[in-house]
């Protein structure tokens, strides 16, 4: 099983899929692209039994990822 989780003000948001699931993986893929378009998150994918620092930037959904956490870009100042 999948895991998006969406960070923001008020935490994370998990969204789950099971790889078998086609209904749920396209439920999925459809917030991922909305959250990459339309709010310019960014999308980091870690496949299982990988630690956090073997995340990596994705621009696509990866229905295969264990966890893909959006956060929105941090700017400087």
């Amino acid at each position: 099983m999948g895991t998006m989780r969406v960070l923001d003000s008020t935490g994370d948001t998990a969204v789950t899929w099971d790889i078998e699931d086609e209904e749920a993986i396209r439920t999925a893929e459809a917030h991922f692209r909305r959250l990459l378009e339309n709010e310019r998150r960014m999308a980091f994918a870690r496949h299982a039994g990988a630690n956090a620092d073997e995340a990596e930037l994705i621009r696509a959904f990866d229905p295969t990822a264990d966890e893909i956490l959006m956060v929105r870009p941090i700017q400087g100042g």
